[in-house]
C-alpha cells in the first residue's frame, strides 16, 4: 500500500509539473496575442519589414500583381486595410498578412483609419488607437468618450485629427499626446473632419462638415475650411466651401473647388491657402467640374465629347494650370474608348484608357485596357502598359471604369471604381 501511495504521489507530481510547463508555454502566446491590452488582438510583424518598391512614383510601370481589393492604403511595401474591429497590413510582394491589430470588445467596431509613413491610427466610436506601421503593435490609445455620430481621423504634419463637440482635436501620431484643440464657430457645434492639408509655415487647413446631425434638428449643414496653427491650435481663418469630396489639391497650397451654394457650372475657384487665409486666385476656364486627378500644378478634368462632365462616358481629358486656371492641354480618346479617374504624382499623370462599356458588358471579362503615364505639363505620352483582362463588376455604367487609386513608394494600385470587387492590380517598375 505504501508503494502504491508513493507511485500515486509521483504520478500526481508529474501531472502538476506537466501542467505548469504547459502554462509557461501558453503565457508567451497570450502575450503575443494580447500585449497591448486585455481586449486587443496583436499578431505583431510576421517577418522583416517589406522595403518600398521605389523612392518616387513609378516611371515605367510594367510588373503587375493581382490582389483583392477594398479600402486599402499603399505605404512602403505594404497594403493597409480596415477590418471590422481594427486594421491589418499585407505584404504586397507575397499577398500574405504582415500584421493584424484588432480590439475584441463587443462595441469596438472600427469606424475609420488613416496611414502615414510611420503610423496607422484607427478611429473607434469612443477612442483613437495608434499602431506602429513596422511592428503592428499599439503605440497609444486616447479615450474620447462615447459618441453617437461617425468618428473620423485624418493624419497630417505628424498629427492625428478628429472631431469632438464644437472643436477639432489633434494628437501626436506617435505617442498620442494631446497637442491642441481648435474650436469651431458657435453655429458649428457638431463637427465632422473630412481631411487635413499640411501647409508650409506650421499651418493645417481642415475641411469640416458643420452640424453633422442636423437631420434631427433645424440647424443648417454647411462646410468650412479651417486654417489652424498646428503648433498651438489657434484658429487663423475660416472660409465656407462646397462639399470637400468635390475639392482637389492642385499643388501644395492650391485647392480647386466649385464655389459654395451655387449651381453655376462655371464657378470653379482656385484657392491659395496660406497662413493669411484661403484667397481666390483665379477661376478655372471650364464648363464642367468632373475632376479625375490633381497635383504637380495641374487639375485634370474629364468630359464626354460634348463637354458634359456629368455624362456616363469620359472621352476627353482637360488639364488646367493651377497658377492662372487656363487650359494647358486637351487629350481625346480614340473612338470606342474612354478614361477612368487617375492620380498625378511627381509630374506624371497615371490613368487607364479602356474600351467604352455599356450595361451589356456587365460580368464579362474586359480586355484591351491600357495604363497610361502622361507628362502632367503637356499631356505627352511617356509610357503605356496593356493591362490583363478584368471582369466588369455590375450593370451600372458609372462603376464600369478602371480607376488608379493611389501612386506612392514606387507602386500604384488600380481597380474598378466599385472598390468592393475581387480584382485589384498593383503595378511597379
Amino acid at each position: 500500500m505504501e508503494e502504491l501511495s508513493l507511485r500515486q504521489g509521483r504520478r500526481s507530481l508529474w501531472i502538476i509539473m506537466a501542467a505548469t510547463a504547459v502554462c509557461l508555454l501558453l503565457v508567451p502566446l497570450a502575450q503575443w496575442l494580447q500585449p497591448s491590452g486585455e481586449s486587443d488582438l496583436v499578431t505583431g510583424a510576421q517577418g522583416p519589414f517589406p522595403a518600398a518598391f521605389g523612392a518616387e512614383a513609378p516611371v515605367a510601370p510594367e510588373h503587375v500583381m493581382r490582389r483583392k481589393t477594398g479600402r486599402r492604403v499603399l505605404v512602403h511595401g505594404l497594403s493597409v486595410e480596415s477590418t471590422t474591429d481594427g486594421a491589418r497590413a499585407v505584404n504586397l510582394r507575397t499577398g500574405k498578412e504582415y500584421w493584424r491589430y484588432e480590439r475584441q470588445d463587443e462595441s469596438s467596431g472600427a469606424m475609420s483609419f488613416d496611414v502615414s509613413e510611420r503610423t496607422v491610427v484607427i478611429a473607434y466610436r469612443e477612442a483613437l488607437v495608434g499602431v506602429d506601421l513596422r511592428t503592428g503593435k499599439r503605440l497609444w490609445r486616447e479615450d474620447l468618450g462615447d459618441g453617437e455620430a461617425f468618428r473620423g481621423v485624418r493624419l497630417g504634419a505628424g498629427q492625428a485629427l478628429t472631431e469632438v463637440p464644437g472643436a477639432v482635436r489633434a494628437f501626436d501620431e506617435r505617442d498620442g499626446r494631446s497637442l491642441w484643440t481648435a474650436k469651431t464657430p458657435k453655429s458649428c457645434p457638431e463637427v465632422g473632419v473630412y481631411d487635413a492639408y499640411a501647409l508650409p509655415d506650421h499651418v493645417s487647413a481642415v475641411p469640416v462638415l458643420c452640424n453633422v446631425a442636423s437631420l434631427d434638428t433645424d440647424a443648417e449643414q454647411y462646410y468650412l475650411l479651417l486654417g489652424v496653427d498646428n503648433r498651438t491650435g489657434k484658429a487663423l481663418w475660416q472660409r465656407r466651401i462646397s462639399h470637400p469630396r468635390g475639392a482637389v489639391r492642385g499643388d501644395a497650397h492650391t485647392l480647386a473647388a466649385p464655389k459654395p451654394d451655387t449651381d453655376d457650372a462655371l464657378a470653379v475657384q482656385l484657392l491659395d491657402m496660406s497662413r493669411e487665409g484661403a484667397t481666390p486666385r483665379a477661376d478655372l476656364d471650364t464648363t464642367a467640374w468632373n475632376p479625375v486627378g490633381a497635383g504637380s500644378g495641374t487639375v485634370l478634368l474629364a468630359t464626354d465629347a460634348q463637354g458634359d462632365g456629368d455624362g456616363n462616358h469620359d472621352t476627353v481629358l482637360h488639364a488646367y494650370d493651377t497658377e492662372d486656371g487656363r487650359l494647358a492641354w486637351r487629350l481625346k480618346a480614340p473612338t470606342g474608348q474612354e478614361y477612368g479617374s487617375g492620380v498625378i504624382a511627381d509630374g506624371r499623370v497615371y490613368l487607364v484608357r479602356q474600351p467604352l462599356l455599356t450595361k451589356a458588358d456587365a460580368k464579362r471579362r474586359i480586355p484591351g485596357a491600357e495604363l497610361l503615364v502622361l507628362d502632367a505639363d503637356t499631356g505627352r505620352a511617356l509610357h503605356t502598359l496593356r493591362l490583363p483582362a478584368m471582369t466588369a463588376p455590375n450593370d451600372d455604367v458609372y462603376f464600369m471604369k478602371l480607376d488608379v487609386h493611389q501612386v506612392t513608394d514606387g507602386a500604384l494600385s488600380l481597380s474598378w471604381r466599385e472598390l468592393w470587387t475581387d480584382e485589384q492590380l498593383i503595378i511597379t517598375d
